[in-house]
């Protein structure tokens, strides 16, 4: 399998050292953060030790591998050899750590613990963490046995690479290999909380009892499984008096430990055993005898220990392997975290709440300003998936034309930069929720995330619109697809006024009668209109007109209001000749700005008092009047008749 460790194309952070913490920061900063969160390069963890990795902003989920630690090689002719699990393929001599990887759902802020393991030494000590079995002490120190690698979250171990075991030591490569850490060869084997893979068997090493009949050789330890595995054993332990019943078996490995390997009361002693979930046996030393001219000696092999995946990994995503690069050799323990950012999708909407006054309250709700207005815009934000937005997953809202004026309100979110109320820079408004997680040290700190799938935030903010043309107020934000951006155009103002004079009668007859006049004035413009009044052009009656009175209120695009006047003819207006009059509406924007409507005129026939003409004749209209004239006259002289004819009486 190729690692990511080995692949030059991605761009890993390398860590080193014992030891390794990542802290996020410890408060809110005072500037945007990334929105999207910036892409996390790979981290991969080289050096040995303990580790707390904190998941970068922007992160849903990891790749993982975890790979451990080759056992040490203590054969001085240390060439290859063939691979016993894959004839034909030419592989180191030490054991190789297994290599496990597996993608892992886990949102940014979450913590993983882990350590990566050390390589068993040449000179036998075995590599921490288990640790691995030191090979045998004697004459020629077998190869101490690698040490696992692991990771953990909330206390739960996730995977363990387990490490290979050591070589025997010795003065040849025909035997004494190291087995490798479990890697998949060998069928997993179930317990409670997961899967276990069996590590690989340590090689039989050579001595004295190569030639005998029957030969003896110096085995290899077991692999470990789903418990430590046996130490390798040498038939000729507690069988020669010589060496007071020497006992060169290797020892058995145990729960994360290798077996150490067996002892020689001479040279070419055994491997140890790898470390694991459960570690591999040790192996068996030399008899003790040195080997001559035609024979060169070589303890057995340390077994590999065993690697372990929780049954909470998703097997569809898991794969394992062995920990060795292209030429066979068994490579160094290593962590790789190669991170999945948070793919969502950002959906933006943008509309006109309408102008506002000094107060900030709402004095107009259509999409139309007058020069210096101040437009209060909103901007609707929604995350349609597929992903959450992650810790350090903002919304950020970029609006070239309203920087400079104020966030009103934010709903759906409990945070924004700048505050509500506070003035809009050139980086634009961030929202987000403030959550508290725990940083490396497990201290808590608070730190911003966005949307969830389906959540939306609506952001209300005020700026100044000027000029006298349509102006189009953009506003943009970024996932990690794009940039995203709705418009919103505002109208510039412009007013007119329609009027519409009319009177309630038609004609006038005679002195006295009251005409009233009636003026409908309609905002026929964009915007609302105030301070209606009626100015009189021209009138053709000879008595006074009252002035138009008009009521006090704001007119709205398409509504009308009705002023009123009334007039008292006079006789001389009773000339047959039609009374008219003149008018036009006048009005004012918000702003100030005048606007007058066009001319609107009524015509009112009179009618001209009928007189008799010399030759007795007379006209309809003139009886009629002649008739008034009569009434007018007699009416007198008959009251007074009556009283006189009550007096004699």
């Amino acid at each position: 399998m190729t690692t990511p460790a080995l692949k030059a194309a991605r761009r890993p952070l390398i860590v080193g050292g014992a030891a390794l913490a990542l802290l996020l920061p410890i408060a809110l900063p005072g500037i945007a953060q990334a929105a999207p969160a910036q892409d996390a390069d790979t981290t991969l963890i080289t050096s040995g030790g303990s580790f707390t990795q904190v998941v970068p902003d922007g992160v849903c989920a990891v790749n993982v591998w975890v790979a451990g630690a080759p056992g040490g090689l203590a054969i001085s002719d240390g060439d290859a050899e063939p691979d016993p699990e894959d004839p034909g393929e030419l592989r180191g001599a030490n054991g190789a750590g297994g290599t496990l990887s597996a993608k892992l759902q886990l949102g940014a802020g979450s913590l993983i613990h882990g350590t990566v393991g050390f390589a068993g030494t040449n000179s036998g000590v075995g590599g921490h963490p288990g640790p691995g079995g030191n090979g045998g002490t004697g004459g020629h120190n077998g190869g101490g046995g690698g040490g696992y690698s692991s990771i953990s979250v909330n206390g739960e171990r996730l995977l363990l690479a387990a490490g290979g075991g050591g070589t025997g030591g010795g003065h040849t490569s025909d035997g004494g290999a190291g087995g490798d850490g479990g890697a998949g060869v060998y069928p997993a084997i179930s317990v409670a909380d997961g899967l276990v893979f069996p590590g690989g068997d340590g090689a039989t090493g050579f001595d004295t009892g190569w030639n005998t009949d029957p030969a003896t050789f110096p085995g290899g330890g077991i692999g470990g499984s789903d418990e430590g595995g046996a130490g390798g054993t040498n038939p000729r332990s507690n069988t020669d008096p010589d060496v007071a019943l020497w006992n060169w078996n290797g020892f058995k490995g145990t729960d994360f430990a290798g077996g150490n390997g067996g002892n020689d009361n001479s040279p070419d002693t055994g491997g140890g055993g790898g470390a694991g979930y459960f570690g591999g046996g040790g192996g068996a030393s030399t008899d003790g005898a040195v080997g001559g001219a035609a024979q060169y000696f070589v303890g057995g092999g340390g077994g590999g220990g065993s690697s372990f995946v929780s049954s909470s990994i998703d097997q569809d995503t898991f794969s394992i392997a062995k920990n060795r690069d292209e030429d066979g050799k068994a490579h160094a323990a290593y962590i790789s975290f190669e991170w999945v950012m948070c793919d969502y999708n950002l959906e933006i909407t943008k509309s006109v709440v309408g102008a506002v006054d000094e107060d900030g309250e709402l004095v107009r709700s259509t999409p139309v300003f007058e020069d210096g207005d101040t437009v209060r815009y909103a901007v609707t934000v929604t995350n349609s998936g597929a992903d959450a937005m992650a810790i350090g997953d903002t919304v950020t809202l970029v609006d070239d034309l309203a920087v400079g004026g104020k966030v009103v309100s934010v709903d759906g979110l409990d945070t924004t930069v700048p505050a509500i109320g506070g003035t809009i820079a050139a980086a634009g408004i961030e929202v987000f929720d403030t959550v508290e997680i725990s940083d490396a040290n497990d201290n808590p700190i608070e730190r911003p995330r966005g949307l969830a799938v389906g959540q939306s935030v609506t952001v209300v903010y005020d700026t100044v619109v000027r000029g006298t043309d349509p102006v189009t107020n953009t506003v943009s934000t970024a996932d990690r697809n794009g940039s995203h951006e709705a418009d919103a155009i505002v109208a510039p103002a412009a007013p007119s006024l329609g009027l519409l004079k009319t009177a309630d009668t038609k004609t006038v007859t005679h002195v006295g009668q009251v005409v009233k006049y009636s003026f409908l004035v309609t905002n026929t413009g964009n915007i609302e209109l105030r301070d209606i009044s009626i100015a009189e052009q021209s009138f053709s009656g000879k008595g006074k007109l009252s002035a138009a009175v008009c009521p006090d209120e704001i007119v709205q695009p398409g509504d009308s209001v009705t002023c009123t006047a009334e007039y008292t003819a006079v006789a001389g207006d009773l000339t047959g000749t039609p009374l008219t009059n003149t008018a036009t509406a006048s009005a004012a924007t918000r702003g100030g700005m005048d606007v007058d409507s066009e001319k609107s005129a009524v015509e009112i026939t009179t009618v001209k008092p009928a007189v008799l003409s010399n030759t007795g004749s007379a006209t309809p209209m003139g009886l009629a009047a002649a008739a008034a004239l009569l009434v007018a006259i007699g009416a007198p002289l008959a009251a007074a008749t009556i009283r006189r004819n009550r007096a004699r009486a």
